[in-house]
């Protein structure tokens, strides 16, 4: 059981990780836009900003699943529901764009599905 919840863990980083690298290619592609005139200065910084707001987000709620004591979880179900209140807190608390949680419950959720589908 243990080794389902690290797992589950350990994935859903990389997940949340791997929002990042989008989040930061879409700031590459407005600038691209920019450049080339196809997007207004005025969208771009909007855009920009919002983009930023995103990466924040995701980057504190990376950094709180390192916080959280898998061993106190009965399983990684409980564990998931814990780190699912845990992020939609976060994002509350800090007031950030409502994009962070829908991302990191969709990724929640497609990790502990798979986690549940190997495991039985």
């Amino acid at each position: 059981m243990p080794e389902r919840k690290r797992l589950f863990m350990k994935i859903l980083k990389a997940e949340l990780e791997d929002c990042l690298e989008d989040v930061e290619d879409l700031k590459n592609l407005y600038e691209r836009r920019l450049l080339k005139n196809d997007v207004t200065n005025y969208v771009y910084h909007e855009n920009e900003a919002l983009l930023k707001r995103e990466l924040n987000g995701i980057r504190k709620a990376l950094e709180a699943l390192d916080l959280i004591e898998i061993d106190t979880y009965e399983n990684v179900d409980t564990l998931a529901a814990a780190v699912d209140a845990m992020i939609q807190k976060k994002v509350l608390e800090y007031e950030d764009p409502e994009a962070v949680y829908q991302i990191a419950k969709r990724k929640l959720l497609k990790v502990l599905r798979y986690v549940n589908e190997r495991t039985n």
